[in-house]
């Protein structure tokens, strides 16, 4: 049997160096921001009747906004999520309007030129 050896890397390289360019209360601030919206998606996928089955549509429907490119389809829509899913097209696409009323001020989507700051 044969054993794998971890490679060696560069000399150069420091995976536990703090980025010179974010002092300290801007990088807690970053990671708060970027929790506080993780932790919002999660919710919204959680939220809902229908247990993992509608948990796996309102993930779908977050990947469809967020990253569609993500999707195994050629044309990602809230139609190809309703036919995986099984549900109507039109229920489909109530989420995706939902998900974006609720979570566009705080998560950059596809196509939106400049983000919006919530007040």
């Amino acid at each position: 049997m044969r054993r794998v050896r971890p490679r060696p890397l560069p000399i150069e390289t420091y995976f536990d160096e703090r980025p010179a360019s974010l002092d300290n209360t801007t990088r807690d601030l970053a990671f708060a921001l970027g929790s506080f919206g993780i932790t919002r998606v999660q919710e919204w996928i959680t939220r809902g009747h229908g247990g993992p089955r509608q948990r796996g549509l309102r993930s779908d429907i977050v990947t469809l906004c967020v990253c569609p490119q993500m999707l195994p389809c050629k044309r990602p829509s809230a139609a190809w999520c309703a036919r995986e899913h099984g549900v109507s097209r039109q229920y489909a696409y109530r989420l995706q309007q939902e998900f974006s009323r609720e979570l566009a001020d705080y998560i950059r989507f596809r196509g939106q030129r400049f983000q919006r700051l919530r007040e």
